[in-house]
């Protein structure tokens, strides 16, 4: 008997091994793929906070107002809340990534006392 190479049971596990191994890094891909997607948008909906917040830091403190808006694929909705001279916003990000609504939210404080000179 020859007992070189491999019998018919050996290629076959080992084709075996090799699908199931194919299979799970062509699902991994497609997870990898949906993370990426949704933190490419996360991060989009920092950006756009981040310019509402710079916008109502140069509005003066006696204008500031809750209120939506659009932006690109983002919607916002922003809410401003008053302590003495102290501004809260908060801002809500809404986006689609990977066929779902995702909310991202965003707050900053903004101080209304006059710089002294």
């Amino acid at each position: 008997m020859n007992n070189r190479g491999f019998s018919l049971i050996e290629v076959i596990a080992a084709m075996i091994i090799l699908t199931v191994g194919v299979l799970g890094l062509a699902a991994s891909t497609t997870a990898i793929q949906n993370m990426t997607q949704q933190g490419g948008m996360t991060s989009g909906s920092a950006s756009v906070a981040a310019a509402r917040f710079d916008l109502m830091r140069s509005t003066p403190c006696a204008s500031l107002a809750s209120g939506t808006a659009t932006t690109g694929k983002f919607r916002e909705s922003w809410t401003v809340t008053t302590a003495n001279q102290l501004r809260t916003v908060a801002d809500t990000i809404t986006f689609v990534a990977s066929r779902r609504s995702r909310t991202v939210g965003f707050t900053t404080a903004i101080s209304c006392v006059a710089a002294s000179k």
